[in-house]
């Protein structure tokens, strides 16, 4: 009887490619997940402008007086979500998905941290609307740097002011 089987060392080998290629393309998927990540929560952050302009037009374009990090109880001020609440879709909208370590989401209602300093006034009064334009104001941006080392690039997700998404140039 002839039996056609692996020997030991061809198996040894087909395991040892198959290790070669997890380990080549491990970091690439890695980084996949990552930049599905932050677009994600760019969509999402995109969701909350969508928010936050029609909080606006009930408002008389009067940003909202909110706390900036509503679990440390500084002020009687409410939390940005509960505001913004009624004009979302759902509250996972404001949820960045790599909020992973410190859950910003369940401690303060949300993974975007509002600028409190323009509550109670409109956008175009601000010191810095006035002097850089609505296009360079951050409403609201990641608690945290989700998306990378801080200090680079895309670390952070922003709102600004004129509605759109982007990083801090």
């Amino acid at each position: 009887m002839n039996r056609k089987a692996f020997t030991l060392v061809e198996l040894l080998v087909v395991i040892a490619i198959i290790a070669l290629l997890v380990g080549i393309l491990a970091p690439t998927v890695g980084k996949a997940l990552t930049i599905a990540r932050r677009a994600k929560c760019a969509a999402h952050l995109h969701a909350v402008s969508v928010a936050m302009r029609m909080y606006l037009n009930d408002s008389n374009d009067v940003m909202p007086v909110a706390a900036q990090m509503p679990s440390l109880n500084l002020n009687n001020e409410p939390r940005i979500a509960d505001l913004l609440a009624p004009h979302l879709p759902d509250r996972e909208a404001l949820r960045c998905p790599a909020d992973l370590q410190k859950d910003y989401f369940a401690s303060e209602g949300s993974s975007y941290e509002y600028s409190s300093m323009l509550g109670g006034r409109k956008v175009g009064d601000s010191f810095l609307s006035k002097r850089w334009g609505e296009s360079k104001v951050p409403v609201m941006y990641d608690y945290d740097t989700f998306h990378g080392p801080a200090g680079e690039g895309g670390a952070k997700n922003y709102l600004f002011a004129d509605g759109h998404v982007g990083d801090m140039e």
